[in-house]
């Protein structure tokens, strides 16, 4: 009797159906909120990785046009004088004049242009050199110069009578100290003693480098090998390329000019490509605005994005030279984040040579 009477007092021990409800309750709401902390911290790594994407395609894109701009010229440039004598063709890739890098403007600020870039790649003489005997048509060159030729270099001779043509070097010979004789495919093109040779180097690294955008991606074209155009960056949503002109011929870059005509002069693709050498040395250096967009679309992203492109100081700002702006509009859903870049690059080639 003794023992079922303590059994009987014995307290019962558990949790009732509130407290698991309230248990439930707490720990849904725990999860409601690591998820929410979750979800923010991953949309904040989103944003900061598509920044940054954008950021290293900009830096990518500038440091490699950067490059070839930089180069425009090299070879010729010495020779820009003489080669402005060459007969102009509607072609940049056939064109022998002096035409290191030619613009063709988009038509409007919020299309992208395109850029061709020609340079050689002489390893040992970057200036034109004289020849010592006149060439009758398909006769080797007999030039004044104690090195700088290889076969298989791309050669430009250059006839102050108006004649230019561009051949390769098959074959050097050296008759006397400070001459050379360059074998080369045949000619047809008689060459005086008053003519110029140009060297742009090996044929193979000579280069006439297309670059332009087409639906959002940077694409590079080899224009003299003839190859299919190169997909080089994606998310490019506008490039814009101008000219800094001497506009009154100090010596001074004055002011910036789209490829285009305007109040500085007409610099559009087809008037340079047979301008005078004296207009092509007024091109001092070139400056590129870039526009990337980021991988990610954004739903929380709903103002367009307004940008500007060459501005400058001046409160009056219909007085920046070369001033471009437009709007990129978001869509109901969403839309995208995007990074400009400028950069200017120095002709170092059409500097020197002057």
């Amino acid at each position: 009797m003794a023992a079922m009477k303590r059994h009987a007092g014995c307290s019962q021990l558990g949790a009732g159906l509130v407290d698991v409800m309230v248990g439930v309750t707490v720990a849904l709401f725990a999860v409601l909120i690591i998820y929410v902390v979750v979800a923010r911290s991953d949309k904040v790594r989103q944003d900061a990785q598509a920044a940054g994407d954008a950021q290293q395609t900009g830096l990518f894109v500038l440091s490699r046009l950067a490059f070839d701009i930089a180069n425009a010229g090299s070879g010729f440039a010495d020779a820009a004088k003489a080669m402005s004598s060459c007969p102009p063709s509607a072609s940049v890739v056939d064109t022998l004049r002096p035409v290191a890098i030619l613009i063709t403007d988009g038509g409007r600020d919020d299309l992208a242009d395109s850029v061709v870039i020609r340079y050689g790649v002489a390893a040992a003489i970057g200036a034109a050199v004289p020849f010592a005997a006149a060439a009758a048509a398909g006769e080797n060159f007999l030039v004044q110069s104690p090195f700088g030729f290889a076969v298989g270099d791309r050669v430009i001779a250059i006839g102050r009578n108006g004649d230019c043509a561009a051949t390769d070097v098959t074959g050097i010979n050296v008759p006397a100290p400070g001459f050379v004789e360059i074998a080369h495919a045949p000619l047809t093109t008689a060459f005086p003693l008053s003519s110029w040779l140009a060297n742009l180097g090996p044929t193979k690294d000579a280069q006439i480098i297309r670059y332009d955008v087409v639906s959002g991606v940077l694409r590079t074209t080899d224009l003299l090998g003839g190859d299919a155009p190169n997909p080089l960056a994606s998310n490019i949503i506008n490039l814009k390329l101008q000219y800094g002109v001497d506009r009154d011929g100090d010596g001074m870059l004055d002011t910036w000019v789209p490829a285009q005509a305007g109040p500085s002069g007409d610099w559009s693709a087809a008037v340079l490509l047979a301008a005078p050498a004296d207009t092509l040395r007024r091109i001092k250096a070139i400056r590129i605005g870039l526009i990337v967009r980021s991988d990610f679309f954004d739903r929380d992203i709903k103002s367009s994005f307004g940008w500007t492109m060459f501005d400058c100081e001046a409160s009056d700002k219909s007085t920046c030279a070369g001033r471009l702006s437009g709007v990129i509009a978001a869509s109901a859903g969403g839309g995208y984040r995007y990074r400009m870049h400028e950069t200017v690059v120095p002709l170092r080639n059409q500097i020197w040579n002057r």
